[in-house]
């Protein structure tokens, strides 16, 4: 879908990688109402999906602003066969650099040319200049997988007629993409980071041992190589928290390029909201995903040892099946234990289910700044979740003067959440206490208008 019939200073080519529209989060969540709340410009979406079945598969339901989109297959096998030709020079260590100058069919023709003689020597020579000890062939296959899912990602793309800004929502795939559109578009581009890719990929590769050290080292250097061409092609790099900003400036991002943007939430929503009385029973939520990032399987092992401490407690847990093997293990670890009086929901409403919730429980081991614990902020519950990310700093723990909207336990330290809990199921006048400090904190410095506002601005200015 094209451009036709559009003002070019309205439009905004959004390029994201995995999340929206197929599936629901809170980063999916944070672009659907960010797309429906800037209603003067026109969006054009550019998806990055991992396997070909994905591509339609909405589970939102498009703004009306969105007038058009592209989808990108990462591991796409079906594109057109050319004859091989290398464009690129003969230093493997630069080739995402000149790809970015590259026109489309010579991106794609060198996609079919990985395989040729003359690729392999030069991957061979530089191999053994940049890991000498390391075995050959597995480091040939990882780097020649690299480069072809990126020449076959490229290869895809129809550039736009003309738009007003590039937006990507994260670095890696999409801020390389955005970073190409940029450069051949020649328009500028504004970066926006709601978690730090290079942490993310870091995690994976931990949870990755049939790979070798050294394919890892490689895996990493391509990605952090991608991440600071997209950060020196970037107007502006926003985040939500200065230990975003912070860990940006670190990998060579230039400070006066960056600006802090917190999320927010559309204060009309939750301005008639009211948690309602007191249960005999005390329901604890959590709204995540079914990953080992977020912590599920300790979620689980709080809620038990306050049932074995005497707490009629019922864990109510949303969101949506994200590592399938991790959810099995989650689903042996309650059975083999018996964890009594855990609800899962899957994903859903969470305003549905926060009025009948006692507290917010988020033991994760990483997280940026979670709209779960906004929405229960603004929902008037207080909030006991792990100290990562942002989440000090939207709760007000530790912050003179301000007051706290629940607690911030160190990662892992069980016992620090089974106490923290206690207080409030011990003490209900402390959590409502702490419920509506947060509302009072969602309702000054966390509202939508705020976010789309800084946007605006920065629209404008590009």
């Amino acid at each position: 879908m094209g451009f036709l019939g559009k003002q070019a200073n309205s439009v905004i080519v959004l390029v994201v990688e995995g999340a929206y529209p197929y599936r629901k989060g809170g980063l999916s969540n944070w672009i659907q109402d960010f797309i429906g709340g800037m209603e003067g410009y026109q969006f054009y979406l550019v998806t990055i999906v991992d396997r070909p079945e994905t591509c339609g598969t909405f589970v939102y339901d498009l703004p009306a602003n969105v007038f058009g989109f592209q989808e990108l297959v990462l591991e796409g096998e079906d594109l057109e066969e050319l004859p091989p030709q290398w464009a690129l020079g003969s230093d493997p260590s630069r080739w995402l650099t000149e790809i970015l100058d590259a026109d489309a069919w010579d991106v794609a023709s060198s996609r079919w040319a990985l395989q040729t003689p003359q690729v392999f020597s030069q991957l061979f020579q530089w191999i053994k200049y940049s890991y000498p000890k390391a075995p050959f062939l597995p480091l040939y296959r990882q780097i020649r997988s690299l480069f072809g899912n990126l020449l076959g990602l490229l290869a895809q793309v129809k550039l736009p007629v003309e738009a007003c800004c590039i937006h990507a929502l994260s670095t890696g795939y999409a801020g390389y993409v955005a970073t190409y559109l940029s450069r051949r578009l020649t328009c500028p581009l504004v970066l926006s980071e709601h978690g730090l890719y290079l942490l993310e990929k870091e995690e994976v590769l931990s949870r990755s041992p049939q790979l070798l050290a050294t394919q890892k080292d490689c895996i990493r250097w391509f990605f952090r190589e991608m991440t600071q061409i997209s950060y020196s092609q970037a107007r502006t790099v926003t985040s939500l928290f200065q230990g975003v900003k912070k860990h940006q400036v670190q990998l060579g991002c230039s400070a006066h390029k960056c600006q802090i943007i917190p999320n927010g939430l559309n204060w009309e929503d939750w301005r008639q909201f009211q948690i309602r009385e007191a249960r005999q029973n005390p329901r604890i939520g959590a709204v995540l995903r079914w990953t080992p990032l977020k912590n599920v399987l300790e979620l689980l092992f709080i809620h038990a040892a306050l049932c074995r401490q005497g707490y009629p407690v019922t864990l109510v847990i949303l969101g949506a099946v994200e590592d399938t093997t991790y959810w099995d293990v989650c689903q042996r670890a309650i059975q083999r234990w018996e964890i009594p009086n855990v609800e899962i929901l899957g994903h859903c409403s969470v305003q549905e289910h926060l009025p009948d919730w006692t507290c917010l429980l988020l033991p994760s081991l990483s997280e940026g700044q979670p709209l779960a614990i906004l929405e229960a902020m603004a929902a008037g519950l207080p909030c006991v979740v792990s100290d990562v990310g942002s989440c000090r700093q939207l709760l007000g723990q530790g912050v003179e003067g301000m007051e706290v909207a629940g607690f911030c336990i160190r990662p892992g330290d069980r016992a620090g959440f089974i106490a923290a809990l206690r207080q409030i199921l011990d003490n209900p006048e402390l959590g409502i206490e702490m419920g509506q400090a947060g509302r009072r904190r969602v309702q000054a410095c966390y509202q939508q208008e705020q976010v789309l506002a800084a946007y605006q601005k920065i629209y404008e200015v590009e």
